[in-house]
């Protein structure tokens, strides 16, 4: 959980960064100097450990709540929100399956018979969905998420409102 929460601060750390408009040299200009832009990098990196005194100077330097830093990434929390859009194609071709992977083809499976939608190329679930496929393969909507991405299941980037590959 540790390092969990290491790695988002470190990519939020990074993508308020980027949001800006800064480079680190440029943050380090923004600080007067009491960030080294080599710091910085290592922090966003996660080579690095930012102390809580340490990123609640940054946190005033950005003028955003500390817990900003915190949080989900954009991206992953709009493919939260939004629900997941998954790659029937892909699905069926995978036969030898972890076990949370095979909870998830079944769960997937179900819910295309529920809505008798057998098209055989995508399905999208509603957040509600992923919520309960998250309790049942025993994992955190985050993890979850990662491991559909990691393995193929669902479709990577958001474009025009549709997921692709």
């Amino acid at each position: 959980m540790a390092r969990e929460i290491e790695e988002i601060c470190a990519g939020k750390l990074r993508e308020i960064r980027r949001k800006r408009g800064l480079t680190l040299h440029g943050f380090e200009a923004l600080s007067n100097g009491t960030v080294k832009a080599v710091v910085l990098g290592s922090y966003e990196r996660g080579t690095r450990a930012v102390s809580l005194e340490r990123l609640e100077h940054i946190a005033g330097i950005y003028e955003v709540p500390i817990q900003y830093f915190f949080g989900l990434s954009t991206e992953l929390r709009t493919e939260i929100e939004k629900g997941f859009i998954f790659d029937l194609r892909r699905i069926s071709k995978r036969s030898e399956l972890s076990p949370p992977l095979a909870s998830i083809k079944r769960f997937i499976a179900a819910i295309a018979d529920q809505r008798s939608d057998w098209n055989g190329e995508v399905i999208s679930l509603r957040r509600t969905d992923n919520d309960c496929l998250a309790l049942v393969c025993e994992m955190e909507i985050r993890e979850l998420a990662s491991t559909l991405r990691g393995n193929g299941f669902i479709f990577a980037s958001e474009v025009s409102g549709q997921h692709s590959l």
